[in-house]
Parts: structure tokens; C-alpha cells; sequence
């Protein structure tokens, strides 16, 4: 399970770089709202080596950890407003908040993955 988190980990999280840079390009926000996506890469990604070159498991249980809990707010944030416009709000904020659900579904199964890990050795 740990391998396959890992894997993940690292697809994910280089995913998420190129999606995050793709999205903001041209219309930056403020640093603080994309340096934490850039933060949760690092994490994902070194955390998914270190688990495969040296099963070292604890940076990538922190990365999953610090990506859900990152993607918990930002999808109930995208649902709390959609749900508040109700029939108003574009297709295009209901597609991203779709998205960023199916996001977070990856980050709590990766989590989990890396959580359940190996059995513990006699």
C-alpha cells in the first residue's frame, strides 16, 4: 500500500503543480493562496520518493495529511458559495468544484493508503 501511495503521491503531486500553474497563469492571487498548493507538491513528491528509495513513510502521511486538509477547505469553500447562488452560479464554478471534490477524494484515499502502510514487523 505504501508503494502505491507513493506513486501516487508523486503523480498527484506534480499533477497539481502543472494544473495550479496552468490555472493562476496571467491572474496570480495573493502569494499565501498558491504558495500553500506549491507547498503541498513538495510534500507529496518528496514524500513519495523518500517512501520508495528509503521507506522513509512519515513526509508522505505529511504530505497527504497537509493535501486533504488543504483541499477539505477549498472544495467546501467552491461548494459553501455554489450552494449560497444556487441556479446563478456559472458552469464554470460548478465544474471546478467538481473538480476540486474528486481532488480531494484522491488526497483522502492517498492518505488512508499511507496511513494502513505496512503490517508492522515481529
Amino acid at each position: 500500500m505504501i508503494k502505491t501511495s507513493a506513486w501516487l503521491a508523486i503523480v498527484f503531486g506534480l499533477t497539481l503543480g502543472v494544473l495550479e500553474a496552468v490555472r493562476n497563469w496571467g491572474d496570480w492571487q495573493w502569494w499565501p493562496f498558491w504558495v500553500v498548493d506549491y507547498i503541498a507538491v513538495i510534500l507529496l513528491v518528496v514524500g513519495g520518493l523518500l517512501a520508495l528509495r528509503r521507506r522513509v513513510e512519515r513526509w508522505l502521511t505529511a504530505g497527504w495529511g497537509f493535501a486533504c486538509a488543504m483541499f477539505w477547505m477549498s472544495f467546501f469553500g467552491h461548494y459553501g458559495d455554489v450552494m449560497k447562488a444556487g441556479a446563478e452560479i456559472g458552469a464554470r464554478e460548478q465544474r471546478l468544484t467538481l473538480i476540486i471534490g474528486v481532488l480531494f477524494g484522491v488526497t483522502v484515499v492517498g492518505l488512508l493508503l499511507s496511513l494502513l502502510g505496512r503490517p508492522k514487523q515481529s
